[in-house]
């Protein structure tokens, strides 16, 4: 029966869509939701008239005589481009997706979502707003709902109509000032976990037993900072330099600690299957970014440059959408003067610059999670020990509504001290082997107290100057950023803000820890003064890519700074599970190698394809692989010669690689860990084996009667990459390209994964070829797991380069279109832009934006 209504539902869809094109309908029932971009729209709620001028590109920049003004316009064109994206995050972020899908798997995702309690936090965020900071919020909502007004679901999108047919009627809600924090939760979730990590961890103790620590070392080695340097310096830390400090490494398992009975399937089955089917939900090693700042004395122009391009889920629309916000008199009652990418569904701008300075975010990849291993009274489940005494468990219960039905879901969360009990989730419920009476509770930074991420957001866009910026950082809580700096009048900077959590001594966060205690409680957050900053260092650039933020000789410091109150043998590291530093050395040695930089030689290093593992594997390889079966020779020497290690889409080589390194990894590690591994601690790792060649991990465990050694497995996994992609595109391999492979495709939720070939390809983008890969700088990341479609998952979802000589030259672009309308001209128009790494121009002064022409719209008070 479902099967025939799925037919049927396909049926009617052609039906509709044939008729509309021969009618006409079809083009009013798909375009009247586009939204008005010339002559006047009056809207209650304004004060005064608001201009909009958009350019070709569909960019917005409003002109308002005060910030009520502009805010209410923001939320006006946010809704009028993306709303229907604003609704299904706000959904996301509250638990409450599976009312647009009915789906059983959005089900338990939400389940998943109810018990961490991100719309519990964003309620609290909301209630310890300043009467000052929930303004903004306020009169963004009042623009959103001034535009809902009156409308109907398929006035707005067209996946209403699409879900309508399903049976799901959604009725449109007015937007809160909670819908646009909550959205705050899924970022810090999607850029500041590492529970997932604790949990592979904790797995490898259970199947290696004594031999764990040791195989540990191997598959996830120490951080490479003699060859990859960190962000900041030894030579540029605040005091002279340190001695390396005891207290940075941990026991990886704490003492008194027993993993036996841990629910490690969950690591499996939660954070690699559920989540990953919400892109922007998925927490994944690909995940990461890049910015970078040059001083003048660096530069054609003699005044900085500053470039970022953030790594996340592929998706559609892209997650950003470009805006200015402009006060039509700068003054102290209006300061905004402000161009930049936004979040559709928040005021503000996240990342781009303003009159005086410029700003970009990459991720520090903190550790702010904490799993605790719960002993619960066997006879009251709703009871825990902690200190040799038995105490209560705060009780929550969420109601979760299915779409297209009456039915919904009852859930009760179970709190601790430490936080929600993330064992009872539907999600991911293989707990084989665990302890039912030895539940896993989560703590995270990011809920444990109210976040003051939008307050500090725009006191960022109001900022002037190093020291206002700074000020304005100091109230990012989460997810923690590295923020580069640069201003018009030369300086550039660097500052880590957020909540980092002070452990205790023995608890590296690394695996989860017992919970019947308060030995292992965090001993409070790291003070802003405290946390790593570079303000004009005279190397004369500051760069990162998620590398390690500072040299191990800091935490020498900190603990001298801070040891009195907290304890100088605690544990400060920010985190340790880094991306090993391979974008970040490429970039800075890109940044060293030209004297005078500008623009169109920072252009080319954001579309830098060097393949560090590629650089490291081969010149070892590729002599061993010579003799390897059913590889014809020609084809090695062909692999030889490609010594640049650039992952071009029209080039053959990459293809071949990245297949050989797919069955390497997956050769080496993969049979013993059970699971298939992923990121850049496998370049590293794999340095350090090829220079062992009968080291454990070599051995293939699945056969009895040999004991594999390196060039065995590098053998065994050269023929299989080579058979793979010859069925794949063919014997003659001179004719293979990567992005034939490599191939992007921007998925819209959730209709885009509907598995209806007529609405996918109606709401997606792509598939199109792209250049890049994992841990390259143009960070297009297909999973090393997958070597079956080598699709990408995670993307540059943006990239911006600004000139603070001459801030209209700045130039920007972000991954799909400014619309969420897939029939507007500019939902899909910037795809080849992006992939080909183009850019538009990121016009920010009146005059510019009214030289170059575009669409004009007057919003005027009722």
């Amino acid at each position: 029966m479902r099967r025939l209504g799925r037919i049927l539902l396909v049926i009617v869809i052609i039906i509709v869509l044939a008729l509309g094109a021969l009618t006409g309908y079809g083009v009013y029932t798909t375009r009247r939701m586009l939204p008005q971009i010339t002559g006047k729209l009056v809207l209650q709620g304004l004060k005064g008239e608001v201009e909009i001028y958009r350019d070709q590109y569909g960019v917005p920049q409003i002109y308002a005589n005060s910030p009520d003004d502009l805010f209410f316009a923001q939320g006006v064109v946010h809704a009028q481009d993306r709303w229907w994206q604003m609704e299904f995050n706000r959904h996301t972020a509250l638990g409450r997706i599976t009312e647009l899908t009915g789906s059983q798997s959005t089900l338990d995702i939400d389940t998943f979502l109810r018990t961490l309690g991100w719309n519990r936090s964003a309620q609290a965020d909301l209630e310890a707003l300043s009467a000052a900071d929930l303004t903004p919020l306020e009169n963004y909502s009042a623009g959103v709902n001034a535009y809902l007004a009156g409308k109907s679901g398929p006035d707005l999108a067209v996946e209403y109509s699409i879900l309508a047919l399903r049976g799901i009627n959604i009725p449109i809600e007015k937007w809160e000032p909670l819908d646009s924090l909550a959205w705050a939760n899924a970022m810090a979730w999607n850029l500041g976990g590492n529970w997932d990590n604790e949990l592979e961890i904790a797995s490898l103790y259970r199947k290696f037993g004594d031999k764990a620590e040791e195989m540990l070392k191997t598959y996830m080695p120490d951080y490479p900072f003699t060859d990859n340097p960190s962000i900041i310096r030894n030579d540029e830390l605040p005091i002279t330099p340190q001695p390396v400090a005891s207290n940075f490494y941990q026991p990886v398992v704490a003492p008194g600690t027993d993993l036996a009975k841990v629910a490690t399937g969950l690591v499996g089955n939660l954070s690699h299957e559920k989540l990953a089917e919400l892109a922007t939900l998925y927490h994944d090693a690909g995940l990461g970014s890049n910015n970078w700042v040059i001083g003048g004395n660096r530069t054609e122009t003699g005044k900085p440059m500053l470039a970022n391009d953030p790594h996340l889920g592929i998706q559609m629309p892209s997650i950003w959408y470009q805006i200015g916000l402009h006060c039509n008199q700068v003054s102290a009652d209006c300061p905004y003067d402000v161009v930049g990418f936004t979040f559709p569904g928040v005021p503000g701008v996240v990342i781009g610059h303003n009159a005086r300075i410029a700003w970009g975010v990459t991720n520090v990849g903190p550790d702010t999670q904490d799993l605790y291993i719960i002993k619960t009274d066997p006879n009251d489940d709703t009871k825990y020990e902690l200190d040799g005494k038995t105490v209560d468990m705060q009780i929550v219960n969420e109601t979760i509504k299915i779409g297209g039905s009456d039915q919904t879901r009852e859930v009760r969360v179970r709190i601790t001290r430490w936080g929600p009990i993330i064992t009872d989730s539907t999600v991911g419920k293989d707990t084989a082997g665990a302890d039912e009476n030895r539940p896993l509770a989560l703590r995270w930074a990011a809920t444990e107290q109210p976040k003051r991420l939008l307050s500090s957001v725009l006191a960022i866009n109001r900022a002037t100057d190093w020291n206002s910026f700074r000020a304005a950082v100091a109230l990012w809580d989460a997810p923690a950023q590295n923020l580069v700096y640069a201003d018009v009048d030369g300086n550039i900077g660097y500052q880590t803000p957020g909540l980092n959590p002070i452990r205790a001594k023995g608890h590296s966060g690394l695996t989860p820890v017992d919970g019947s205690t308060t030995q292992y409680d965090w001993k409070g957050y790291i003070p802003f003064e405290n946390l790593p900053y570079l303000y004009n260092p005279p190397r004369g650039y500051i760069s990162t890519a998620n590398q390690a933020v500072v040299p191990m000789e800091f935490y020498t410091q900190i603990a001298n700074e801070l040891g009195d109150k907290y304890g100088k043998d605690s544990n400060y590291a920010l985190g340790y599970q880094w991306a090993y530093g391979y974008r970040g050395k490429r970039i800075s040695d890109l940044i060293e190698a030209t004297p005078k930089h500008t623009i169109q030689t920072i252009s080319k290093i954001q579309g830098d394809n060097y393949n560090s593992a590629a650089a490291t594997v081969l010149p070892v390889a590729i002599p061993i692989m010579t003799s390897a079966a059913d590889v014809p020779p020609e084809v090695t020497g062909w692999l030889g010669v490609w010594t640049d290690y650039q992952n071009a889409m029209d080039e053959g080589q990459p293809a071949l690689f990245e297949a050989f390194w797919n069955e390497l990894c997956q050769r080496t590690w993969g049979d013993q860990l059970g699971y298939s591994p992923n990121g850049s601690n496998l370049i590293t790792a794999m340095k350090a084996l090829l220079n062992d060649p009968s080291n454990v991990w070599w051995d293939d465990i699945n056969t009895t009667d040999k004991v594999e050694t390196r060039d065995d497995i590098l053998k065994q996994a050269y023929s299989a990459a080579y058979k793979n992609v010859s069925q794949r595109l063919g014997s003659e391999f001179k004719k293979w390209k990567w992005g034939d492979l490599h191939t992007a495709t921007f998925v819209s939720n959730p209709l885009g994964q509907s598995g209806i070939s007529v609405i996918e390809s109606f709401v997606n983008g792509g598939p199109v070829a792209t250049s890049g890969g994992q841990e390259i700088v143009n960070a297009t990341s297909d999973s090393w797991a997958d070597t079956t479609t080598f699709r990408v998952r995670n993307i540059p979802s943006m990239r911006m380069i600004v000139d603070l000589s001459n801030l209209d030259q700045s130039i920007w672009i972000h991954s799909t279109g400014q619309s969420g309308h897939p029939t507007s001209f500019h939902y899909r128009d910037l795809i080849d832009k992006w992939r080909l790494i183009q850019y538009t121009p990121m016009l920010f002064t009146r005059a510019a934006v009214t030289r170059a022409g575009g669409d004009k719209l007057t919003l005027s008070p009722n």
